[in-house]
């Protein structure tokens, strides 16, 4: 039987999907469902399935997010699209990722059901879905304390193999991780692979060490891996379990403002501080990619008059150590821009908090003098400054953020002009919309209809 996911954020539309569709006549089952990408990678952590039917527009991580992450991470899953969106670059994108099959939500009249399932069932079917043997087993697990496990890092795609000196004795658990039940005599793990041995595993049945492999990938083994290690050992197994059954709720918004806070890019001790308070909270690494997805893009606002370059972030990261890496070079890159020679670091600071003060209070009519206070600085100096490191004068600088923030809710919300002019610190909709004509070329009405996606 083909095993089947459905994500949704609509309960009505997974509930009546999972209802009427005659799954059983094409040798499918409905085993799961799933209202957000993120739920539904849960999901796959502990259950098999072989055909995932995903929305594309969903609260928390879009199904295209989603469909990345599959493909990532359960390369075997074949997805269909069921939608919405009727536009060209969604069918384009969804498609490069793999998908089978794209469904509109419009088409999918009762007497079009057979014939949906039936043309899934034969792509299934000739992509060799259903019909790849299982794994032999090679080890009992059911007696063994000790099993030694091989993880892919790197993303090789569906046809990623073992080496040939790992071949013998190794079992495919999944795609990307191999286990032996007795220490393999010739493996090294690699640059793009980790080799880890779980202990105390006797009290455990087959179904919940395959259990605890997927958790520890899709986790633990982030934190984990070191390129220095030649093995990782984990000795508490039911720990990582046990730690794993229910969600955790992590302070992300906290967080969020402590990154977009400017102290660190200037004090090594904090930075230092902040990254080990970062991976103390071992965050799910898809939501710690996704949080710094977002801060990229508020420091590429904050700094875009001193960087030398935008910051750009990896799609995904296969190990703490990678994402250690890329940051400590997000902060240098900011460091360097923001150096200037004739400046102690505190002004510097000064003036960078500053630029982090006007994102925050946007709609607020907060003057240069007053500006100047919260850094601690007089205002005259406070404006020298500022020019000097930014390029612009304080009144410009605070102009042209609201110009672009102004643009962001045009692009991306209905709300009406007035509103977004009270946003960003304007009552009066006329001199917004004329100052706006001013800077932009055209009025945020006109703006608004050449923009939205």
């Amino acid at each position: 039987m083909i095993r089947v996911l459905i994500v949704d954020d609509e309960k009505i539309v997974r509930k009546g999907i999972a209802t009427f569709m005659p799954w059983e006549d094409y040798g499918m089952v409905v085993v799961g469902e799933a209202n957000n990408g993120e739920n539904a990678l849960q999901f796959m952590a502990s259950n098999k399935v072989d055909l995932m039917l995903t929305d594309l527009s969903m609260p928390v991580m879009s199904g295209i997010e989603l469909m990345r992450e599959t493909r990532r991470l359960y390369p075997h899953v074949q997805v269909a699209v069921l939608t919405l969106h009727q536009s060209f670059e969604y069918v384009q994108e969804a498609l490069r990722l793999g998908a089978i099959d794209y469904i509109s939500k419009t088409q999918l009249e009762q007497e079009q059901l057979e014939d949906v399932l039936g043309r899934i069932a034969a792509l299934m079917r000739r992509k060799g879905a259903d019909q790849a043997p299982a794994a032999p087993d090679k080890g009992d697990l059911t007696a063994a304390d000790e099993l030694y496990v091989l993880y892919k890092l790197s993303d090789q795609g569906e046809d990623a193999k073992l080496g040939e000196a790992w071949e013998a004795g190794a079992v495919e658990a999944d795609a990307g991780v191999w286990y032996w039940t007795s220490r393999p005599s010739s493996v090294t793990a690699g640059a793009d692979a980790a080799f880890v041995c779980f202990r105390n595993l006797a009290a455990l049945d087959r179904k919940t060490v395959m259990h605890l492999l997927r958790v520890y990938r899709n986790h633990d083994l982030f934190y984990d891996y070191e390129p220095s290690r030649s093995s990782i050992v984990v000795a508490d197994s039911g720990a990582i379990l046990e730690r794993h059954k229910e969600e955790a709720s992590f302070p992300i918004g906290d967080v969020k403002q402590s990154w977009l806070a400017s102290d660190w890019v200037f004090d090594d001790a904090l930075f230092d501080r902040r990254m080990h308070e970062l991976k103390a909270l071992r965050l799910p690494p898809i939501r710690l990619t996704r949080m710094f997805y977002t801060l990229t893009d508020e420091w590429n606002k904050l700094y875009q008059h001193i960087i030398t370059a935008p910051i750009e972030i990896e799609d995904t990261f296969s190990s703490w150590v990678r994402f250690e890496a890329w940051l400590r070079g997000a902060r240098e890159l900011i460091y360097q821009s923001n150096m200037k020679p004739h400046y102690s670091a505190e002004i510097q600071t000064s003036m960078t908090k500053a630029m982090n003060l006007v994102q925050q209070m946007m709609d607020q009519p907060v003057s240069a003098a007053e500006m100047a206070q919260m850094v601690n600085m007089s205002g005259s100096y406070f404006s020298q400054c500022f020019k000097q490191i930014t390029g612009q004068t304080y009144t410009d600088y605070l102009r042209d953020m609201r110009i672009e923030r102004a643009k962001e809710f045009l692009r991306n919300t209905t709300k009406t002009i007035q509103w977004i002019a009270e946003q960003i610190g304007y009552n009066d909709e006329k001199y917004f919309s004329r100052l706006f004509r001013d800077h932009v070329g055209m009025l945020p009405s006109e703006y608004r209809k050449h923009n939205r996606p």
